[in-house]
């Protein structure tokens, strides 16, 4: 208006343009990412995120031990995306891995990795410390990825459930090597999100999930804790001094030398019907799973000692002495020719 005031549609377009920045959703132009944006908010998505990163940051160990390498999985990045789009991005040929979960919350996973961070992944499963890709990935190495997908997916649906209190199960894994025509769970819209992937100086890569966007939200419900409104402070108000009534005494402490004698608070001897096992070790080595299975009767096995070297004596697992197998009435039993001293048991406690 020329006069400088505004008149009621303009007043109604600012009030409505305040209540979109108060909601932290912006309003798009149909048929630009609506669905999307409705179907997960930017709150239910960075939920998302912060849940998968601690459930990421669970299974880590797990999947350092198994691949003998550090991993680091995180930085999740949640989208959504149309199924449309989500094809398109992944025109390459991938290895896909399919989990669906049941029980307190139902949907799909499907976890996509290159063919070479796939190869590698499944060389260090196999025993390869080198991690060089196979030429094909063999029914023993689509196991082992199986097996390794397996351990992120029950952790995310352990986590999930002691957030919501109900049990959550997992599928056995799928495994397909697909090409251009990658299984998308659920449409018209599916959540995608994205991890860096650390493998040492082997994988500097990313790794792939995909979820239907049910699945998502329950996620989000699940994984969202409101912060808890903190008490308006209120000081107490001021009482008025009075005359101190109360006679003050200075503190006296008794001297030294008159406290209790110290006791001794060990005994051994509560200690010595506690049962203990007792190892003895002839010796030991390390083996590919291939070698493991391909066990047999007659199959021989070289150890890391040599005939003749004194065995190992193991309490709890921890050595403590050394001897020479003898032979007592037919039975085997060894005769102790060296016990370690106890600063070398401490060094073996703390290791």
């Amino acid at each position: 208006m020329g006069d400088g005031s505004l008149s009621q549609d303009e007043i109604d377009a600012l009030l409505q343009g305040a209540d979109d920045m108060l909601s932290g959703t912006a309003r798009v132009p149909a048929g630009e990412l609506a669905p999307a944006q409705a179907a997960l908010s930017p709150v239910e998505r960075e939920s998302v995120a912060d849940f998968l990163n601690s459930s990421m940051g669970s299974v880590m160990p797990a999947l350092s031990g198994y691949l003998g390498k550090n991993i680091i999985i995180g930085n999740a990045l949640v989208e959504v995306k149309s199924a449309d789009q989500v094809r398109a991005e992944f025109p390459k040929q991938y290895v896909q891995i399919t989990v669906n979960f049941s029980g307190g919350v139902n949907g799909r996973n499907v976890i996509l990795l290159s063919m070479n961070d796939a190869g590698v992944i499944s060389s260090l499963m196999m025993g390869d410390d080198s991690g060089a890709p196979p030429a094909t990935l063999t029914e023993a190495h689509q196991s082992t990825l199986q097996e390794f997908v397996s351990q992120m997916m029950s952790t995310i649906a352990t986590q999930l459930s002691n957030k919501i209190g109900k049990g959550v199960n997992t599928t056995a894994p799928d495994l397909k090597v697909v090409q251009g025509n990658i299984e998308v769970p659920g449409t018209p819209d599916v959540v995608k999100v994205t991890y860096n992937l650390t493998i040492q100086n082997l994988i500097n890569s990313k790794m792939y999930q995909l979820m239907n966007i049910e699945l998502a939200g329950e996620i989000a419900r699940g994984a969202y804790v409101p912060q808890m409104q903190q008490p308006e402070y209120r000081p107490e108000p001021a009482q008025p001094r009075t005359t101190s009534q109360v006679g003050i005494s200075p503190v006296r402490f008794p001297p030294l030398g008159e406290g209790m004698q110290s006791v001794p608070t060990g005994n051994i001897n509560l200690l010595l019907d506690v049962p203990m096992t007792l190892t003895v070790e002839l010796g030991r080595t390390r083996q590919l799973v291939k070698d493991i299975l391909g066990l047999g009767e007659g199959s021989i096995i070289e150890l890391d000692k040599l005939a003749g070297e004194p065995v190992d004596l193991l309490v709890n697992g921890k050595l403590i002495a050394r001897g020479e197998v003898v032979v007592i009435d037919e039975n085997f039993g060894v005769r102790v020719t060296d016990i370690v001293s106890p600063a070398e048991r401490i060094a073996k406690i703390q290791s």
